[in-house]
C-alpha cells in the first residue's frame, strides 16, 4: 500500500505544480546527454547509447522536469529490454521542433495500445511476473511534462519488430535568448 500511495502521490503533486513552475531556456541535447550518463552508471547491465544531431536544440521550460521525463521513459525501457541489451535515445531536430525517441529491443506493444500508453493506471506488463504492483503512471507523468513544454508523446513499434519506439516532440524555442 506505502508503494502504491507514493507513486499515485508522485503523479498528483507533478499536475498541481505544473502550473507555478517557473520557466528557463535551455538546450535539451544537454539534459539528454547528463541523464544518459547517469544512467550507463546505474544499470550497468544495460548499453545506453545518445546520438544528437548538430547544433542546438533551445527549448523554453524546466529541464529538471524533462530530467524527470527522461527518468521515467529509461526505466520504462529497461524494464521492457532484456540485460545487455542496447536503450538508444536519439535527438533530431525536425523544422521547428526537436524529436527526441527512445528505442528499447523488447516485446512489442499489443494491438490498440500506442495510443493509451500514456494515460493514468494503463500498464500493459504481465501481472504475474511483477514483485510489486505498478499503476501504469510512468508514461503518463512522461505526457504530464510533454504536455507542459508543449510536446507531444507517442509509442509505437520499431519497423523491424525488434522492440518499441517512444518520441515525444517538443517545439523549438523560437528566440531562446529572449
Amino acid at each position: 500500500l506505502s508503494t502504491i500511495f507514493t507513486r499515485m502521490s508522485e503523479a498528483t503533486r507533478l499536475e498541481q505544480s505544473l502550473a507555478s513552475v517557473e520557466r528557463e531556456h535551455f538546450d535539451l541535447a544537454e539534459v539528454v546527454r547528463g541523464c544518459v550518463e547517469g544512467y550507463r552508471l546505474a544499470h550497468r547491465d544495460r548499453q545506453f547509447v545518445f546520438d544528437a544531431g548538430a547544433g542546438l536544440f533551445p527549448l523554453n521550460g524546466a529541464p529538471d522536469l524533462v530530467a524527470q521525463m527522461l527518468d521515467k521513459l529509461a526505466a520504462n525501457a529497461v524494464e521492457f529490454s532484456a540485460p545487455d541489451s542496447t536503450i538508444r535515445f536519439e535527438l533530431r531536430r525536425e523544422a521547428s521542433s526537436a524529436r527526441l525517441s527512445v528505442f528499447n529491443a523488447g516485446p512489442l506493444l499489443p494491438a490498440g495500445m500506442q495510443d493509451r500508453l500514456f494515460e493514468s493506471m494503463i500498464s500493459v506488463r504481465d501481472k504475474p511476473s511483477q514483485a510489486e504492483p505498478h499503476l501504469g503512471l510512468g508514461l503518463y507523468i512522461v505526457r504530464l511534462i510533454a504536455e507542459f513544454h508543449g510536446a507531444r508523446a507517442t509509442a509505437r513499434n520499431r519497423d523491424d519488430g525488434s522492440g518499441v519506439e517512444i518520441c515525444i516532440e517538443f517545439p523549438l524555442a523560437v528566440n531562446p535568448t529572449a
